[in-house]
């Protein structure tokens, strides 16, 4: 008998309070990714159970800062699961769990863990509308049993229970990831990512169309649990995380833009463009502004591993590049001044990612600028309406590395109006002005003007990311 038949004979009544949906796992014979349906179950966490409380093991002094105790379960007999993670009702962040678990094949009980509330998806947003409050999701080894502890500064939260996931296994989970992770250097080179059909992302319970912002910056995390993971098992991780974050805290997709396993392979996490500018779930306030990416593993407990750390610098690399950011700089995110790439702790109460990985972030900027090679950075036009016959606007960026650059403003109706070209070498400021006139010497007629900044790097002729922009002169 399974571990999973197994542990499901044993669920009682009392245990199981909630909805569990009886979807068995999909098993793929072919060896190709298709989408895996998660087994699911929730159990509703009583008030203190003060037997249990006496007679669990003490909690780590981490994360223990006074709070109550408001919600505590005895060792509780469930389905097999691979992710867990504690919700409520509410936005509520004054919530802590701990949560230890039992391996289906030893009946060993593991350490306590701590879960940290987790908040998601922007204030306002219509994610958020629907989103429940909860903690960062638990990454165990096949588990069939539990005990939550649950703590708060305040009142018990509504509704509080703990989501365990079983994401089921594929036979293409043992192939997928084997490409071995892309060195990419310069700004121009993307390095590999698997996609969210390598990893059998069920399209079907994703909600909404993805929706975009800006990106100033990145966010680096990691999740919670066990760093002992195999590599063929990250497709079922990454599937548990993705099951969590929509079916247990109601967003409408995984938060996290990208992951990245201990291999250093990069996974796509939140549908919508690695390119482009989408809007994650992943640190309240920050998300229409930057982009996340999680490091699979406890680095609070662990060292990264080196190709991990390099991957997350190459992504960057690439990522921020073609938004014209600079890994190294500061930048305006969220009202106020702050490195471009920050960990999770900068932007919320939290430990994330881990004080062995946020110790790395000096070192990630400085390589991630490095790996960029030659670059354009912030460029802008100001001012970008100008009144007709009264001047122009002048476009300002920063270059890097070896650059051979190239400005040229165009409109539909009259063609190219300007076009100027020239070199830099090593970090300056460029400025390029248009005084708002034709080739003629007289004044451009109102109307759109295209501004395009294109460039390469002097020395290997290879391109970097280009940048638009739209003066319009008003009559």
């Amino acid at each position: 008998m399974s571990s999973l038949r197994r542990a499901l004979s044993r669920l009682t009544t009392a245990a199981l309070t909630a909805s569990l949906i009886t979807v068995v796992p999909v098993v793929d014979t072919s060896a190709k990714p298709t989408p895996v349906p998660a087994q699911r179950a929730s159990i509703a966490i009583p008030a203190v159970d003060r037997s249990a409380l006496t007679a669990a093991p003490r909690v780590p002094s981490i994360g223990m800062s006074g709070d109550d105790v408001v919600g505590m379960t005895a060792p509780l007999d469930t389905q097999g699961f691979r992710v867990a993670g504690v919700t409520w009702s509410g936005d509520r962040t004054d919530v802590e769990a701990f949560v230890r678990t039992r391996d289906a094949e030893t009946d060993r009980w593991t350490e306590w863990s701590l879960l940290e509330s987790e908040a998601g998806p922007d204030a306002g947003t219509a994610e958020a509308a629907h989103a429940r409050g909860g903690t960062q999701p638990l990454i165990t080894g096949e588990s069939d049993g539990i005990q939550v502890r649950v703590e708060s500064g305040g009142v018990r939260p509504d509704d509080l229970q703990v989501d365990l996931v079983a994401p089921g296994t594929s036979d293409a989970d043992a192939d997928v990831g084997s490409t071995p992770p892309a060195s990419a250097q310069g700004v121009q080179a993307k390095p590999s990512v698997h996609s969210r059909a390598s990893w059998g992302a069920d399209e079907s319970i994703r909600r909404g169309e993805p929706e975009y912002g800006e990106v100033r910056g990145a966010v680096v995390h990691h999740t919670a649990g066990t760093n002992a993971y195999t590599a063929e098992e990250v497709p079922q991780i990454l599937r548990g995380i993705y099951d969590f974050h929509v079916n247990g805290r109601g967003w409408n997709d995984i938060g996290y833009n990208v992951l990245v396993d201990k291999w250093g392979r990069l996974w796509e996490g939140r549908a919508g463009g690695l390119d482009k500018a989408v809007i994650g779930a992943h640190t309240l306030g920050f998300n229409d502004e930057t982009f996340g990416i999680s490091a699979m593993g406890d680095y609070d407990r662990a060292a990264a591993p080196q190709r991990m750390v390099s991957s997350i610098e190459s992504f960057l690399a690439w990522k921020l590049g073609k938004h014209h950011i600079d890994p190294a700089a500061t930048g305006t995110i969220n009202g106020a001044q702050r490195p471009t790439v920050i960990g999770h702790r900068d932007g919320g109460e939290t430990a994330c990612p881990g004080r062995y990985l946020y110790a790395k972030l000096p070192e990630i900027r400085t390589d991630a600028k490095e790996r960029q090679g030659s670059a354009l950075y912030t460029p802008r036009t100001t001012p970008r309406t100008v009144p007709y016959a009264s001047g122009g606007s002048a476009l300002t960026a920063r270059t890097a590395g070896e650059v051979t650059w190239r400005v040229r403003i165009s409109s539909e109706e009259y063609g190219m109006i300007s076009d100027r070209s020239s070199t830099r070498s090593g970090d300056t400021d460029l400025t390029v002005t248009w005084k708002g006139r034709m080739p003629d010497g007289g004044w451009a007629p109102p109307g759109e003007y295209q501004v395009l900044l294109s460039g390469k790097d002097t020395e290997t002729g290879a391109w970097i990311p280009s940048w638009r922009d739209t003066i319009t002169v008003t009559g």
